[in-house]
């Protein structure tokens, strides 16, 4: 073995793909044995995403939360044995016979583990999502992760000189239209600036414990009733983002690599979809031209391309395989422009003239319906009054009758069984569905129509990971795989393979799953992950 770390007769047991293993967490274990020069086989099992699978509501997923859950043990922190704070000190420095206690007190419930939830994955019919979904995904995410992605740091420091400029300017400007300073960041000095200086109307506002909130949904609904609303939201949006990841990303360049390595978490969300963290590059928003301006920090190696492949619209394709919509079925099978074709239906009018205004409502209604939208929530997306609003929704389930009944029977399934269920069978319990407390029960009706949608999505997109993951596994695709963001998956490729790796990535990605309306996937090409343009 290479380094000299793990011993050769181990090592050899750990590189045998004859000999299965099993683990908590095993993307860690598998990462850092690779940093120690084995390259781990025959992973078939982690025992955490199990725990998941059986209770995607829970956040409990963790080795010390498990034994304690399910046998009653305390495992011994590791505080115990490196101390906490100033005085804390690296493992290599604590007795070995200490850390073989620590060692084999993990491997013990580890396995134990693997016993009580590869039961229950089979007892509970998961064992298909385990096998060929999540684990596949675990082995897809192992080079993406170790990979990293470029960041031009210099671009970055720039960028972040010039926002704290802006920043600066933009306080002097809120305490100008306020008559005072104040710390705009500071939340009690700000309510009390708007409510009790400004005067500014709390109708609408809601009252919390320590008085009205100032959160961004709250400010929102004073937007244009005085000037110090979009300014100080607009100072909101430049300091997280300023903070987040342009003073933030060149701390958390990996020096060995050059490259920064997020961790993507398959156990948190509870529709299935990936997050990613330490740092979260999923968040840069894309719709900001400020979001826009700081992906153009994430550059490739030289010689090669960013390549930007995404799902168009898979949640509304998912939609209409789910719920057999005669409209939007033939609307998509038709290669249409869907919120077109809806702006059409409202509005009564042809496709040829239906307006951007129709469409952009049209668009907010297609995607709220996914996520229990209501008459409030059209009339504030869609900007229209509450009359409208309601007249929308109403057309809405009068044309599109099969998503009016399949959301209707989402909702009375839910009821029956406590839970929603993917494409895939994965499942989310909502026993909080039949609650007594009428808004408890709405929300999770809401959660109970998006997670089949969603959480199909979310099983395509894993889906589409391993099957490139395979194809560059076996050299039929040359390119390497570095983000996954949403609906969309980010390479670097070669600049002379570029067109080619693009067709057969895309070709991949649509035939991976076959829905009654086509999969449909954009792709886009550039210097930056900024700068991405279509890919003739």
């Amino acid at each position: 073995c290479s380094d000299g770390f793990v011993p050769a007769e181990i090592a050899a047991i750990l590189e045998n793909p004859k000999i299965h293993k099993t683990g908590h967490n095993a993307k860690f274990d598998i990462e850092v044995l690779h940093h120690a020069g084995v390259q781990i086989r025959g992973v078939v099992f982690d025992s955490m995403i199990a725990s998941y699978l059986c209770n995607s509501s829970s956040r409990g997923h963790g080795l010390d939360n498990l034994a304690f859950v399910e046998y009653g043990h305390q495992m011994q922190p590791i505080e115990d044995l490196i101390g906490k704070g100033k005085k804390q000190i690296t493992m290599d420095a604590v007795p070995v016979e200490d850390v073989a206690w620590y060692a084999a007190e993990d491997a013990d419930f580890a396995w134990r583990l693997y016993k009580t939830f590869s039961a229950r994955v089979k007892k509970l019919g998961y064992n298909t999502l385990m096998e060929d979904i999540e684990m596949p995904t675990l082995h897809a995410l192992v080079p993406m992760e170790e990979a990293g992605v470029r960041v031009d740091v210099d671009f970055l420091k720039e960028m972040s000189r010039e926002m704290h400029t802006q920043i600066k300017a933009l306080e002097k400007k809120i305490h100008a239209l306020a008559g005072i300073e104040f710390n705009v960041a500071s939340n009690v000095q700000l309510k009390d600036v708007l409510f009790n200086t400004l005067h500014i109307s709390t109708e609408k506002i809601h009252k919390t414990k320590t008085g009205f909130s100032t959160a961004a949904s709250e400010l929102e609904k004073l937007s244009g009733v005085h000037p110090i609303i979009d300014r100080i939201s607009e100072y909101r949006e430049l300091s997280k983002l300023t903070s987040t990841y342009l003073d933030a990303l060149p701390e958390l360049v990996n020096p060995e690599t050059g490259r920064i390595h997020t961790n993507y978490n398959q156990t948190i969300a509870a529709t299935g979809r990936l997050s990613s963290t330490d740092p979260n590059l999923q968040n840069i928003p894309i719709r900001t031209e400020l979001g826009r301006k700081i992906r153009k920090a994430f550059i490739p190696r030289r010689g090669h391309r960013i390549l930007s492949l995404d799902y168009s619209q898979i949640e509304l394709r998912v939609v209409a395989h789910l719920s057999k919509d005669r409209v939007m079925t033939a609307a998509f099978r038709q290669h249409e422009d869907i919120h077109v074709r809806t702006a059409a239906e409202l509005n009564d009018v042809p496709l040829e003239k239906v307006t951007p205004q129709m469409r952009r409502a049209a668009k907010a209604i297609n995607f709220g319906i996914l996520y229990g939208m209501g008459v409030q929530g059209i009339m504030r997306d869609a900007k229209v009054g509450r009359e409208e609003a309601r007249m929308f929704l109403d057309k809405y389930f009068s044309v599109h009758t099969g998503i009016k009944k399949y959301i209707d029977g989402v909702k009375e399934a839910a009821k029956a069984t406590g839970s929603a269920e993917t494409l895939f069978g994965r499942r989310r319990h909502l026993p909080e569905i039949n609650s007594s407390n009428r808004m408890i029960a709405a929300g999770a009706e809401r959660a109970a129509v998006n997670m089949p949608v969603q959480g199909t999505a979310a099983d395509i997109m894993k889906l589409a990971m391993i099957a490139v993951h395979r194809a560059i596994e076996s050299g039929d695709i040359d390119a390497q795989m570095i983000l996954q963001v949403h609906d969309e998956l980010v390479f670097e490729v070669t600049e002379k393979k570029l067109k080619t790796e693009a067709h057969n990535i895309q070709q991949l990605m649509e035939d991976v799953y076959a829905l009654d309306v086509p999969l449909v996937v954009n792709i886009q090409a550039g210097k930056n992950w900024g700068d991405l343009l279509p890919l003739d």
